[in-house]
């Protein structure tokens, strides 16, 4: 399965959201919430339209964005 990774423009968005994830873990949950509706709505709309490796490209990136953001805590 290939994940497709800063594929879309809300994809720094996610970054970002991932970034400020580490100072307010709340932002998490709403964003795993949000992905989750996000892709049966779409799901829903047009079947296939939202595949599972966009989703978890999506977290990638949230990933990266919060990792980013604690590697540079800790160097402040």
């Amino acid at each position: 399965m290939k994940i497709e990774v800063f594929d879309d423009p809300p994809s720094l968005v996610h970054l970002i959201v991932g970034a400020l994830g580490n100072f307010f873990p709340a932002i998490f949950v709403i964003f795993v919430f949000y992905q989750i509706v996000e892709h049966m709505v779409k799901n829903s709309e047009k079947p296939g339209k939202e595949k599972v490796q966009n989703m978890l490209g999506d977290f990638a990136e949230y990933c990266f964005g919060s990792t980013v953001a604690a590697l540079l805590a800790a160097l402040v």
